[in-house]
């Protein structure tokens, strides 16, 4: 594990040359770091497939970039400098779920928009602790930790916003238009893409702190494992589009997501509420209720302004 901060920032530099030489006393300068630590941070940008070449006396020059499913950790690289989000990026090979590093990693450090990003989670969940299969290269997982300022009672429009910052990411960068299935799912050709699970801590006034994850299916039948681990109904994003840049995805997904929870800070969801009624599928349909006490069918009839599901028996 490693924060991103010095090779995002690295990485930056190198693009923004557009094939020139970076010298090392300027990216040093930019970035506060000694010639030792740029050296090292090129190293590390070399590791993840990135041509670099050295020119003795005068510095770096980015050459070729890996292919664009091989780099969802460089999700910051894209982030847009006016998000103040994704500045601390912990990125993981392997990890049991990506929720519960984010929640440990924010509540020590305090950042706000801090972003945990894993190749493979070996205990995922979704809602209700199932599990949520990620087999390694398959797909997107992330989570960000973040403080919106809400009434604990307002908790699943933080999902919901969630829900629409994936549907526009994936219309934006994939031509693909995904349906929205209350309260957590985002569906192609009624197959389950991507789901999301927002937790937070609170007291009788306020959220303090809230962690919300994501998992996208990209190329899960590429891995061999959909069978295997019972997700024949599910589907990817690869059956609909040619290549999916991860990383640029990520960082768009963030994007969304603080625009629209910062707006929820001001509006009070007005907006939001009246977006999601209008593009989720769950509407009319009977749906099937299972609470503590009971479980019954019903019509869903509409989001209420707590972003619940009004289901009429």
């Amino acid at each position: 594990m490693k924060s991103r901060r010095a090779t995002i920032g690295l990485y930056r530099l190198l693009a923004e040359t557009n094939g020139g030489v970076l010298s090392g006393g300027e990216a040093s300068r930019v970035l506060s770091l000694s010639r030792q630590g740029i050296w090292k941070t090129i190293k590390d940008l070399e590791e993840e497939g990135f041509g670099i070449a050295t020119i003795p006396k005068k510095g770096y020059v980015l050459k070729s970039c890996p292919s664009y499913d091989l780099a969802p950790s460089l999700a910051g690289s894209f982030i847009s400098p006016s998000c103040p989000w994704g500045e601390e990026i912990y990125v993981y090979d392997s990890l049991s779920s990506t929720q519960e590093t984010a929640k440990k990693i924010g509540r020590q450090s305090g950042t706000d928009g801090l972003v945990v990003i894993a190749e493979e989670q070996t205990a995922g969940r979704g809602r209700r602790d199932r599990t949520w299969v990620s087999p390694k290269g398959s797909g997107l997982f992330f989570s960000v930790y973040f403080k919106p300022k809400l009434p604990p009672g307002r908790l699943q429009l933080v999902n919901l916003a969630a829900g629409l910052s994936v549907k526009e990411a994936v219309r934006a960068l994939c031509g693909l238009d995904l349906s929205l299935k209350w309260p957590n799912d985002l569906l192609a050709d009624e197959r389950k893409v991507c789901g999301i699970l927002s937790e937070a801590s609170s007291d009788s006034e306020r959220i303090k702190d809230c962690c919300t994850g994501m998992g996208i299916n990209v190329s899960l039948a590429d891995t061999g494992k959909a069978v295997e681990t019972g997700l024949e109904n599910a589907a990817s994003l690869s059956d609909f589009v040619v290549q999916v840049h991860r990383g640029r995805l990520a960082a768009v997904i963030i994007e969304n997501l603080y625009r629209r929870v910062a707006e929820l800070g001001t509006d009070g969801g007005i907006s939001l509420l009246a977006e999601y009624r209008g593009s989720c599928s769950t509407i009319g349909r009977t749906v099937l209720v299972i609470t503590e006490d009971e479980t019954f069918s019903g019509k869903a009839e509409e989001i209420g302004d707590n972003g619940e599901l009004v289901v009429r028996g």
